[in-house]
Formats: C-alpha cells, structure tokens, sequence
C-alpha cells in the first residue's frame, strides 16, 4: 500500500518532471530555431520550420524527476529500488542516446532498427536470475530450457528495448501522436502498478507521465515541437522497463499490438520499395494523403479521409481501445 509519505515523495516526483519540461521546453524551441535544428511539418499550409529533438528535454525532465527517488528509496521499503532506478535511468539514457544519433547522422532504416539493442543491455542485466515472461498465453519460464533459456531470454530482453522504442518511432509523424499514445499507454500501466502493488513500475512512470504532459503542450496539435527519435526511442525505452521490471509484458504486449501492426506494414513497405507514406505533403483539401497502404494511418485514411487533428484523436482512440484490453488482461 503506498502511505501518506511515499504519495507526497511521487507527487514532488510528478511536479519536478512537469516543471523542468515546461520550463526548460520553452527556451529550447527558441534556441533550435536559431541554430537550425528544425523539421518540416508537411502537414500544414507551407510546411512551416518546427524545432527538432525536443524529446532531449523530455529525457531530461523525465531523468530528474526519476533520479528525485533516490533519497526516499528506504520509505518505499523496496531492497531493489535504487539499483532499478539506476538501471532504468541507464536503458533510456544509452536509448535516448542512440536516437539522439539518428537525428543527427539520420542512420539508415537498417541500423536505426537495431541500434536500440545497445539500450537494452542494463535491462538484461537487471534481469539476471529472473527467467519469466508473462504473455498472453501464459508464464513463460525461460529456465527449464537451460544455459540456450537463459541466453535467449537475455536476447528477448534486448530486443523488447528496440521493438518498443522502433514501434513508437514508427507510429510517429502526427502532431501529438507518439506523445500522446505513450502518455495513454504509460497512464493505463501505472493503473496496474498500483493495483498490483509494484512498486518499481509506479516510481518508474509517474515522473515519466509528468513529462510527457509537460510535452505533450507543446507537442500538440498545432505542434511547436517535434520529440525527433531521441524522444520515440526514449518513450520506447521507458515502456520497456515497466513491462520487464513491473512484470507487465502482457499488458505491453497487448497495447502495443497497433504498433506491431504499423510496424508490420512499415517494413513490407520498405521491403517493396515503397516510401513512408507520412513523407508524403497534404492534400490541396487539407486532408492527409494515403499513397500506399503500408501503414496504419494510410489504411485508416484509405477508409475514410480526414485531416491531422481528427487522424491524430482516430489513432489515440485506437491505442486507448488496446489499452483498456492490456489493463483487463489482468481481471480488472
């Protein structure tokens, strides 16, 4: 149960993250202008100038709003708290810090899906000694197929980093998109942190949420700021650890199948040749352009036309929808 205490401890921890981001965010948007670290926004009349890789003071925020734990582990009464703080802290950093490399060298599709494996590594390690997965058919323990089980749960862990964080970059390319599926997906998983009393996952998240708010105002329909793939990846990571650490990977599973199934046709797409299709500028009506069907904006478009704002709250609903399932999983 979480005492008087320890809700004061992770209130100060939510406000620290929303205050860092809404006032580091603002001087950030104004200095990248300056110095060029912009992105088009195709979607709008004149493809206006947006600063770019905002998500570095997303991160930031998050991270010390994370790192605020640090004195009051002992008041959560949790043996392991600080080393998974520490861990989670180092998995969204070396994450963050990969896509903080596509930004700028603007790696090729190849590497950028596997560099991610990097940030995966003080997951597994964090890991070490604990050999289940809970999927949606089930526990999987990976120990009763000996030294190749543990090895390949190893792997399965990296590879949960870079799905996760791909599978947000992925979904990206809307106004408020990825922030806003990840604050919803975040929101429904901290539900299940305090229902099921663990205590890692809710510490993890409630920073995370506080700047994902934070950014999520100025990332909003009309956008001031793009997270660029050092924030996707970033979120991706941050997911990843409360799945893994909270023992959540079912409901992970589940809210992300969206993702998956963009993913999917993202990479049928690339295989075929075809380019992104959220490359493609608006049409002269406003309404967003659909010129293939390989992702999943394309196919709800294909359906029924619409312009971003509306596309963007179509998608939402969807992630919220397999969000709600993630959380019934559970028997709520």
């Amino acid at each position: 149960m979480v005492d008087v205490g320890t809700t004061l401890v992770l209130v100060e921890s939510f406000m620290i993250s929303l205050a860092v981001c809404l006032l580091v965010l603002p001087h950030y948007i104004k200095k990248a202008k300056q110095v060029g670290i912009t992105g088009q926004d195709i979607h709008k009349p004149g493809a206006p100038d947006i600063a770019e890789s905002g998500g570095v003071i997303l991160m930031l925020a998050y991270l010390v709003g994370l790192f605020f734990f640090i004195p009051f582990v002992n008041d959560f009464r949790d043996a392991t708290l600080s080393l998974e703080i520490v861990g989670t802290a180092a998995t969204v950093m070396l994450t963050a810090f990969v896509g903080l490399v596509d930004d700028v060298y603007e790696t090729r599709w190849r590497i950028k899906v596997l560099t991610p494996l990097l940030g995966g590594v003080p997951l597994a390690v964090m890991r070490l000694g604990r050999t289940t997965i809970l999927t949606p058919f089930g526990v999987l323990d990976f120990a009763d197929l000996g030294n190749i089980g543990l090895i390949l749960f190893a792997v399965i862990l990296l590879f949960a980093v870079t799905a996760s964080a791909n599978g947000i970059n992925m979904f990206a390319g809307l106004n408020g998109l990825e922030t806003g599926s990840a604050l919803i997906m975040s929101s429904a998983l901290l539900f299940l942190t305090f229902r099921l009393e663990k205590t890692t996952g809710y510490v993890i998240l409630v920073p995370f949420i506080g700047a994902l708010i934070a950014f999520l105002y100025f990332n909003k329909y009309p956008s001031r700021v793009f997270p660029g793939d050092v924030g996707t990846f970033g979120m991706g990571a941050v997911i990843a650890c409360v799945a893994v650490l909270a023992d959540l990977e079912r409901a992970a599973l589940i809210m992300f199948i969206p993702y998956f199934v963009n993913a999917i046709l993202f990479f049928i797409g690339k295989l075929k040749r075809v380019p992104p299709p959220r490359n493609a500028q608006m049409n002269p009506d406003g309404t967003l352009p659909a010129p293939s069907i390989w992702s999943l904006r394309s196919i709800i478009l294909r359906t029924h036309p619409m312009k971003e704002k509306p596309l963007v709250i179509t998608m939402l609903l969807l992630v919220a929808i397999f969000s709600i399932i993630g959380m019934l999983a559970y028997g709520i």
